[in-house]
């Protein structure tokens, strides 16, 4: 049931990638320690569509960010990273991110990630360590087995998005419950999660789940018998 949020969440934060760079490089350096809570994350990512001997034989003219061209503009974007910062996993990383924007081809998450990490590194400033540690956290909610872990992380992310209001409060103790063994959600308990899920996302997919178990309920059905293919009337 996590994994709508799961998506608009990654879908949300890739779409700020390329934004990331941009806005953060003119920061002042950072100083500031990492936040505790983070993962050992290794850097390695394979690299895609990128011949750095060509990037660094390549002539780059004064005025390239605005050719109309965008796989062409990557190039040039590609081979100034690859020349200022030399040939390092960092700049083969952002370079490759923008190449594969360019050319429309989507990321995984573990690769903006990577991105996120090598934007760090070259420009270590409070921008990108925030936009860093944001993904770090994800990560490490969606892997942890300890469900105090994830409650404080999954309750961290979403006031920040939506406030400290009631219905926050509501979706994480539905969701550690649903992660805790040996422990069942009831049907009241769902149906005020779908609720609460509604305020913070109001699309179309939580509530036509928040009416299928309302309408279940009504009916007396069982909701582990709801047929999520049938139509709505």
């Amino acid at each position: 049931m996590r994994c709508s949020f799961i998506f608009f969440t990654f879908f949300y934060l890739v779409c700020l990638t390329s934004l990331c760079f941009f806005a953060g490089c003119g920061d002042t350096e950072d100083t500031e320690p990492m936040d505790p809570i983070r993962l050992n994350y290794d850097l390695e990512t394979e690299v895609y569509d990128l011949n750095v001997d060509e990037l660094l034989a390549l002539e780059i003219p004064s005025n390239w960010w605005t050719l109309e061209d965008a796989e062409l503009r990557s190039k040039y974007f590609a081979a100034q990273i690859i020349k200022q910062h030399g040939n390092t996993l960092p700049a083969q990383i952002i370079a490759a991110r923008e190449r594969k924007r360019a050319l429309g081809i989507p990321i995984t998450f573990d690769e903006a990630l990577a991105f996120a990490k090598a934007q760090y590194i070259l420009y270590p400033n409070k921008h990108n360590r925030r936009y860093f540690e944001s993904l770090l956290k994800i990560k490490l909610r969606e892997e942890t087995d300890d469900p105090k872990l994830f409650a404080q992380l999954y309750r961290e992310q979403l006031i920040k998005q939506h406030g400290d209001i009631p219905e926050v409060h509501i979706v994480v103790a539905y969701e550690v419950k649903l992660r805790t063994p040996n422990t069942i959600t009831t049907e009241d308990e769902t149906i005020a999660a779908y609720e609460a899920k509604y305020v913070l996302w109001p699309n179309k997919t939580v509530l036509r789940k928040l009416q299928k178990y309302r309408k279940a309920k009504a009916e007396g059905m069982p909701f582990h018998l709801i047929d999520w293919d049938e139509d709505d009337a």
